[in-house]
């Protein structure tokens, strides 16, 4: 599936084939202009971010159902943070996931079986007699949520064109559009069957994946494209670049891990209802929604550094305003923090695949590796600062740490290569 992005003599750059939209069958594949030019696919993208709502409204579930799991099983903070260490954990396979997606082209099949496989999964958590079967089902779980993370960003990266940060901001919205809808779906469960019986979700969950088997189109490879480059080369390759993204990402997940893993347990913990406690994680994803829908489109023609900048000051400063709040000013300052804190993502993906050439599947797969092993180690500390210390100080700690990313922007490059000026 991977495009040949070759450098053109004024910087800017083109896909690679003279034949973009002719495969190894001769006709052109879906998703393929026909004509020389890469253009924006709309309806493709779109599918595909579908494919990532379906997904990530499975894995939603877990945050939301955290306090009633932490009363079944007696767990502590920290023990409750390991159970998103585990659901991540698998991800640290993704760079030779993505190698091996970029040379044997399984973006489709992973993409559509993953949403199933993680919806009945997580579906099935409310039957785990103990913390070791619990840590079982997230493995498993984790190991699909892996797959569509790579899988997703390449087919998106294919389908853009030139728009690569708005196809990366479609992505995402689906991502942050399923937190915001998975909250409610779990609390409309809970209230409907009990904790015990959302498993009677699970075969709505498997039917989604049918669904995408009948919507997303195979899609077939071009024939004239450069060989994927092994894992060694590409991180030689992007060196540069890694270095200044796990700066952000590191900086982020401390604010990141401790509002989507912990705010219904924040909020429930000041005596708040579950209801109320869902909700604010929901408005939070709600934010992140438009949040994702604004900064990749934004970085195409204002550039990615310029709004990274953006999002790196203002998010402790919206965070420390959070927790000086209360009441319906409390959830207007959420959405805000939401919008600017889970905004990130699409840029720093835009640019991480746009440098990628011949092997975004490995590239991609490096980044959500990165990613996520950065945002479950946090997660454990911030779990571990929450028993010691209370949830309160913690955030403050959070987003003080949060502030220290901002040098890391100034590494980044002040023009994105896809970038409207190009």
């Amino acid at each position: 599936m991977s495009d040949s992005i070759q450098r053109t003599s004024d910087g800017s750059s083109r896909d690679g084939s003279a034949n973009h939209g002719r495969t190894a069958n001769g006709p052109a594949t879906p998703g393929l202009p026909s004509s020389g030019q890469p253009k924006f696919r709309t309806g493709l993208v779109a599918s595909v971010a579908a494919a990532h709502f379906l997904h990530d409204v499975g894995s939603a579930l877990l945050a939301p159902l955290l306090p009633l799991l932490i009363g079944k099983l007696s767990l502590s903070l920290f023990l409750a943070s390991t159970l998103t260490v585990f659901m991540q954990l698998p991800s640290i396979f993704n760079p030779f996931l993505g190698v091996f997606v970029d040379r044997k082209h399984w973006q489709r099949p992973l993409l559509v079986l993953a949403p199933g496989m993680t919806g009945v999964l997580l579906c099935l958590v409310g039957l785990a007699p103990d913390y070791a079967a619990l840590v079982v089902i997230l493995l498993v779980a984790g190991c699909s949520v892996a797959a569509i993370h790579v899988a997703g960003p390449v087919l998106v990266h294919r389908f853009s064109g030139p728009s690569v940060g708005r196809g990366m901001s479609f992505f995402m919205v689906g991502g942050e559009l399923a937190r915001t809808v998975g909250p409610l779906v779990a609390v409309q469960a809970v209230s409907s069957f009990g904790l015990a019986g959302i498993w009677k979700l699970a075969p709505v969950a498997a039917l989604s994946s049918l669904l995408l088997a009948r919507t997303i189109p195979p899609v077939e490879v071009p024939t004239d494209r450069e060989p994927p480059l092994s894992l060694p080369a590409l991180l030689r390759r992007m060196s540069g670049l890694f270095t200044a993204v796990i700066g952000i990402l590191l900086a982020r997940a401390f604010m990141v891990g401790a509002l989507t893993t912990f705010l219904p347990t924040y909020i429930y913990g000041k005596g708040q209802g579950l209801w109320i406690a869902n909700v604010s994680l929901s408005i939070l994803e709600l934010g992140g929604v438009v949040g994702a829908l604004l900064s990749g489109t934004l970085s195409d023609h204002w550039g990615r550094r310029n709004v990274l900048f953006v999002a790196v000051v203002l998010s402790p400063i919206l965070m420390l305003l959070f927790l000086a709040t209360d009441g319906p000013v409390r959830l207007g300052v959420l959405a805000v923090l939401g919008l600017v804190t889970l905004s990130t993502t699409p840029v720093l993906m835009a640019l991480v695949v746009e440098s990628s050439g011949s092997s975004p599947a490995a590239a991609t797969g490096t980044f959500m590796m990165i990613s996520f092993a950065l945002r479950s180690l946090i997660t454990l500390l911030v779990g571990a600062a929450g028993d010691l210390f209370g949830l309160d100080a913690t955030y403050v700690g959070c987003a003080v740490l949060a502030s220290l990313g901002l040098p890391f922007v100034f590494r980044l490059p002040k023009k994105s290569v896809w970038s409207a000026g190009n």
